[in-house]
This record gives C-alpha cells, structure tokens and sequence, in this order.
C-alpha cells in the first residue's frame, strides 16, 4: 500500500498520491443554467478534504446547446469562471491537485435542452435522432473546448480532461459506429481523431505550458487493438496523460481477463494500453477496495487509480486507508442513488 501514496507526476505536475476522484456528475447539486452552488464547492471539499491526490470535476458543457441538463456545470462563458474557481480554490486548500472535464454530449443531448441534436454523421437509431455536423460547426465546437479550456486555467485549475468516452460527441468522431463521414473528420483513424488533435493544440497554444490537458478515453472503441492504436496517438499529438474507460458503447473487448486478475474487463484494457504508451494512465470502473487498488499500483499497472462511487459512499475513504480504518463501503445500489441525487446516498460517513 505504500506505493499507492507515493507522490507522481503528470508532466511537472506532483501529486501528493496515486488516488483520483473520476468526473461524476452531481445531479441537482448546481443551479439551473450550470452556475456553481454552494452544495458544488461543499462536495469537492469534503472529497478533498478526504485526502485524495487528484480531483477531476464533473463533466462541464463547453456548450449551452449540448448539456445533459438544464443544471449541468457550465464553462460556455466567462461568467462561469468566478464560481468554478471556488472549487479549484478548495481542493487547493487541502493539497488536492485538481482538473475540470470538458463535455459535449452531441447525439446524447435530450431534445428539451436542443431539438437540433449534432453528431458526426447522420443518426437515427430508435429514439434518438441527430445530424450530421457541418464544417464551420466542428470548427465552432472545437473552439468551445479551447476556449473553455482557458476559462479553466483562468480558475485556477491545474488541468483539464476533454471527454472523449461514455457516448458522448468525441466518441461518436472516434467510433465506426457512429461516424460515417467522408470528408477529414471521417474514415481512418488519423481522420476520426482529427477533432481533438486540433482542439489539444489549440489549447496548448493558449495555456501555460505546465497546464495539464488529458483525455478520457475507452479501451474499446472499437475494439482494444484500436484504442492502443488511439492512445499511442493521442500520446503523439500531445496529451499529458490518459483515463481509461468505455467508448462509445459498453461492449466487452474480447481479450480475456485473467482469472488472478482482480477487476473487470474495463480496468484490464486499461493495463494493456499503459503497456503501449509513456505518458501516465489512469485506470477506473468499479475499483472500491485498497486490495484491488494497490494491486494496480504495486505491480506498475496503472499510474492511478479513479475511486468513485467507494468515495462518494465515503468521503474520507483515502485518509481512512492510509490510517488503517474501517471505511464506509458503497452498498452498490441498483441504480446508484447519485443517478438522481446524492442526498439519498446511503452512506452514514
């Protein structure tokens, strides 16, 4: 277990341990139309407070048209900026290094917040529909991100992660599924990434050079040969670091876990693909426990480790570890009770 409390870095970066809170999203905690509440600030300092190394803030709308829902955190303007900066200044406070996640939900954005839903090709499966973006729209979005990704700095924080798994409008240019494109956005791999190449090095030309920008990606999208061929790309266009998770969908990738091998398929990808690149990689999905976590970190399979429902369940889960206590486990509710609240958490830490 000690390694899982050793400093590391993302570029020059030091981070105080190798325990991440991943970008979850705090449904009903922020004011309507994304303004930081005070319930938003009290959150990440509790989580902060916890003693985790690295918070990473929910998924934020580079885009007013492209939420998933009306009380989403926002970065679109710079009105934005003084109440995100209350909780980069609070994770500060208490020796978290901390990053905001830059979101666009393309296709996945509910027709109450935009009835004229964009993606990268036409689509139109069961209930939801959406067109094909236009040039100048990609150009738009692409600026959205650089942009949002300045507000950030201008915060305070310490980095940003463009998301670029779960379904949402980056993986619906990186997956086959969904792009069906013929122009440069469209067809290999080096056009499907086109998108956020271009917005990294936008934001690399108008941030700090010790400003961090990562992405989060799957293991397979769409297969984990293609997403090692995607993260060794990503490595070259200049990300600082990697988070491993699920692509556009939520298909199993079809190497097999080893049976000794304490997670599941999705923190497994995660391993494979830090055997392919140098940059840090953080693994995620359903790791609760310090055993499982500090296998990852002890056998160099992972940079970090993202705990999130074991520290929403617990907000002094790292502190409680790191001293040998007892930790308030997550129960696994079906659905998890953050889906619509986190007041009805079960959890009685």
């Amino acid at each position: 277990m000690d390694l899982l409390f050793k400093p590391q870095k993302i570029k020059k970066l030091e981070i105080k341990n190798r325990i991440v809170l991943p970008p979850m999203v705090c449904f009903g905690f922020a004011e309507d139309n994304g303004f930081v509440s005070e319930k938003n600030i009290s959150h990440y300092e509790s989580i902060a407070k916890g003693g985790t190394g690295l918070v990473i803030v929910e998924a934020t709308s580079v885009n007013k048209q492209g939420r998933l829902s009306t009380d989403q955190l926002g970065i679109w303007s710079d009105d934005y900026i003084e109440g995100l900066s209350k909780i980069a200044d609070i994770c500060h406070k208490y020796g978290s290094k901390v990053f905001i996640q830059l979101h666009h939900a393309g296709l996945k954005t509910p027709k109450h917040i935009n009835e004229d839903t964009i993606t990268s090709s036409d689509y139109n499966r069961g209930d939801i529909s959406a067109r094909a973006m236009i040039i100048d729209e990609i150009h738009s979005i692409e600026k959205d991100f650089i942009n949002a990704a300045i507000r950030a700095e201008k915060a305070g924080f310490d980095g940003v992660e463009i998301h670029g798994a779960h379904s949402y409008l980056m993986t619906q240019f990186f997956s086959t599924e969904v792009n069906k494109r013929e122009d440069e956005y469209g067809g290999n791999l080096d056009n499907r990434l086109r998108i956020v190449e271009e917005i990294v090095k936008g934001v690399k030309e108008n941030v700090n050079n010790d400003f961090i920008v990562g992405i989060r990606v799957g293991c397979n999208e769409n297969s984990l040969k293609t997403s090692i061929d995607m993260a060794k790309k990503l490595e070259d266009m200049g990300m600082d670091y990697l988070h491993i998770s699920t692509g556009f969908d939520n298909t199993p990738i079809e190497e097999k876990v080893p049976e000794e091998f304490p997670c599941n398929w999705i923190v497994y990808g995660a391993t494979k693909i830090k055997e392919e690149v140098t940059i840090p990689v953080i693994a995620v999905n359903l790791i609760k426990s310090v055993e499982k976590a500090s296998y990852l970190i002890d056998n160099n399979l992972a940079d970090f480790v993202a705990i999130g429902r074991a520290q929403l369940a617990d907000y002094n889960f790292t502190n409680r570890i790191k001293e040998g206590r007892e930790i308030v486990k997550c129960l696994g509710c079906k659905p998890c009770r953050w889906f619509t609240s986190g007041d009805s958490c079960p959890r009685i830490s």
